[in-house]
């Protein structure tokens, strides 16, 4: 059994593994949340990230997410990373459509509350 499914189910978040994926490494694109690379599985490894680029978060209407579902984002690129909620979908308490900031070498757990809206764990 690989180490992130492992994780996933002591953590709760199985049911986004099952739907996700396991792991993959990606670059970050585009530097709106209409043109963001997609995440497709549980834990997002961004290998590249030119300045002003992200990724953005699936929405439950895409794939089949559940309250209390996790996806890690690490950044391996050398500028900060865009974490673009769904569209119309808040990170925490900020205004919709607005992104989480995760620093280059840095990492971030993002925990999906009904679907649409996210909360955000950011390594110091």
């Amino acid at each position: 059994m690989a180490l992130g499914i492992q994780l996933s189910d002591a953590l709760g978040s199985r049911q986004a593994l099952a739907i996700l994926g396991d792991q993959a490494t990606i670059s970050a694109a585009g530097t709106n949340q209409a043109t963001a690379t997609a995440i497709t599985t549980a834990v997002a490894i961004v290998s590249t990230v030119a300045l002003g680029t992200g990724v953005i978060l699936p929405k439950s209407t895409a794939v089949s997410l559940n309250g209390g579902d996790r996806i890690h984002i690490a950044n391996h690129g050398a500028n900060a990373l865009a974490v673009y909620p769904p569209v119309g979908g808040k990170l925490s308490n900020n205004t919709v459509n607005v992104p989480a900031m995760i620093a280059p070498n840095k990492c971030a757990d993002f925990y999906n509350i009904d679907g649409t809206n996210w909360t955000a764990l950011l390594s110091a």
